[in-house]
């Protein structure tokens, strides 16, 4: 089985929750990059646009609530940058209001904390990673 290699970048402040999504990824055979914050998160995008395109990422994983700058702010700042790149939302903010926000920053999903195997599967479904 030839499967197509998924690069995902994954953006968490919180060690917990990198350890536990790079498990769900490990699992699921997806490589992920993982950046601490949101202005890491669009330098690495910026560094893979910037090259011949053959870098850039399948699938954004990105948190809310982090220091530097926040998932809404990068959200919006990758996609002043262009990128068409899936932008999902993973967050243990999940009101109405907060899906909303991130929606409105440019993501195209959302999915509450924790990562797991069967969230992973649903978002790579759906945008036509799987």
């Amino acid at each position: 089985m030839d499967r197509r290699r998924i690069r995902v970048l994954l953006v968490e402040d919180e060690e917990i929750h990198r350890v536990v999504a790079r498990a769900v990824l490990r699992a699921a055979g997806v490589e992920a990059d993982e950046a601490e914050n949101g202005a890491e998160a669009v330098r690495r995008v910026r560094e893979r646009v910037g090259g011949a395109g053959a870098g850039a990422y399948d699938l954004i994983l990105t948190d809310k609530q982090m220091p530097i700058m926040d998932g809404h702010e990068a959200t919006r700042q990758i996609r002043a940058m262009g990128v068409t790149t899936t932008i999902v939302a993973v967050s243990s903010d999940s009101l109405p209001s907060d899906v909303q926000a991130f929606i409105a920053a440019g993501a195209d999903d959302f999915t509450p904390k924790p990562l797991t195997k069967e969230k992973l599967s649903h978002i790579l479904s759906k945008f036509g990673l799987a």
